[in-house]
């Protein structure tokens, strides 16, 4: 009898230490986990906007965004990513104003944050460090939030209280190159 009682109590301890490894592993983030994400695997969002901030020098400053619309496009945001190209961002829409809270979990880019207002204006901006898991919100509902390059909006004289405009198709809003090398003729 005892030789049976020790050989089932070898079995279930086995068992137990094999459900404990198996459910270990699905508690760790993905980055840990054996489901790793592979960073060549993070694709920008197809969808793209063109948003065009009136700067604090009265300048037109050009900012085209990825469009996080869904809960999972929105959860992701721009983890993973290793680089963010300049002059591109990411807009995150929401149905209606709402007090927004974001962090930096799994994100290796330093990013500036600006929340929206619904009468499209900025309400606040703030810097996010790469990996903290220090929770930045919004000080009033917003509609939008919009991630960019950290110091992109100090670089581009774009504070606080700036009006925006969003055009959901970039083509409504063309951006005009000017040639150094042409001058202008006053009119006489």
């Amino acid at each position: 009898m005892k030789i049976v009682f020790a050989f089932f109590g070898i079995v279930l301890t086995f068992t137990t230490i094999s459900s404990q490894s198996l459910s270990s592993d699905q508690n760790k983030p993905a980055a840990q986990n054996n489901t790793k994400t592979d960073p060549k695997e993070i694709k920008p969002i197809d969808e793209v906007w063109r948003v065009v901030f009136h700067n604090a020098k009265g300048k037109d400053i050009v900012l085209d965004v990825e469009v996080a619309r869904t809960p999972r496009d929105k959860e992701r945001g721009l983890m993973f990513r290793k680089s963010l190209p300049k002059n591109r961002g990411m807009i995150f829409v929401y149905d209606k104003p709402e007090e927004m809270s974001f962090w930096m979990q799994n994100t290796f880019i330093p990013l500036s944050i600006a929340y929206i207002h619904e009468k499209k204006f900025i309400s606040s901006i703030h810097d996010m460090k790469p990996l903290s898991l220090d929770i930045i919100s919004s000080e009033v509902p917003a509609l939008y939030a919009i991630e960019v390059n950290m110091g992109w909006f100090k670089n581009n004289f774009i504070l606080t209280g700036n009006q925006l405009t969003i055009y959901k198709n970039p083509q409504d809003y063309k951006i005009e190159k000017k040639n150094k090398y042409r001058q202008e003729i006053p009119n006489p």
